[in-house]
């Protein structure tokens, strides 16, 4: 089988290609940089950046029939929306939920073909919204939106989407999203310091312990792998105990309660601090 898998320049997205790819698979893998994209004899690597269409229909081009395209590539832009640049959420979902229709939209010729499906990469935050995160965590409610009503689009012909939401797993995105906070901190302001500074900091604590305690994406990639094999995929697999935990926890909480548990937990003032 040939997929397409984007965004594998590290954590989950070289795993899934790797994974794959040691199974048999042929892979075609984008990423931004190929020099980061993982060295196999069944991996093709291609320059894919997913917000630039230009290149989307390039490596579509002689694509030939697709068993499976993996929707992964994406970026987590964290700060406080009071204060975060309208530019900035733009790119957020430009590349999260746009480029996860334009990649769907441009291979879904390929995936008819190949009798295909299309897996999208979420997250235990397209279910829980937190503070500091609602950029990121507006663009996987999206994806979940997208996911659900193009797999109704394509039920006719028997073309599986599936949704994998993560809990935490091992990536170089969390240290990549600490540094662009810290570049977009660095323009927001002095009230914006004065308000978030200390939450803004508690975040980048919270990251580092987050990636410490991270599990091995090769867990995510076997899920992956079986959403693409599986004769009747499940619409949606969680991959990870903190991601259960999570979704249990807003099933069974109170708003408020709920509120205060993520906001404790994401180092937010108890009070206002101007």
């Amino acid at each position: 089988m040939r997929v397409l898998v984007t965004g594998t320049s590290s954590g989950i997205g070289s795993a899934i290609a790797v994974r794959l790819a040691e199974h048999g698979h042929d892979v075609v893998a984008g990423a931004r940089r190929v020099a980061d994209i993982p060295s196999h004899p069944r991996i093709r690597p291609v320059e894919l950046d997913v917000t630039d269409s230009a290149q989307l229909a390039a490596v579509a081009e002689n694509m030939g029939p697709l068993g499976g395209v993996v929707n992964n590539a994406g970026i987590n832009i964290a700060g406080p929306l009071e204060h975060l640049s309208l530019d900035r959420f733009r790119e957020q979902l430009e590349t999260n939920l746009v480029g996860v229709v334009a990649v769907s939209q441009t291979f879904l010729p390929a995936i008819r073909a190949g009798r295909g499906r299309i897996v999208m990469i979420g997250s235990a935050s397209g279910f829980v919204a937190t503070p500091l995160l609602g950029a990121y965590c507006a663009s996987k409610f999206a994806v979940q939106a997208i996911a659900d009503a193009l797999r109704q689009e394509l039920a006719p012909w028997e073309l599986p989407v599936v949704m994998v939401n993560p809990g935490s797993f091992a990536s170089h995105n969390r240290a990549t999203t600490t540094a662009m906070m810290n570049a977009e901190r660095a323009v927001m302001g002095e009230s914006a310091e004065r308000r978030y500074g200390r939450a803004m900091d508690a975040l980048v604590q919270f990251n580092r312990s987050v990636e410490a305690a991270s599990g091995n994406p090769e867990r995510v990639a076997a899920v992956v792998e079986r959403a693409l094999t599986a004769r009747r995929p499940q619409p949606r697999y969680l991959v990870g105990a903190d991601a259960r935990l999570i979704i249990a926890l807003k099933r069974l909480l109170p708003t408020r309660s709920m509120d205060a548990v993520l906001s404790r937990i994401m180092g937010l003032p108890r009070h206002p601090t101007d």
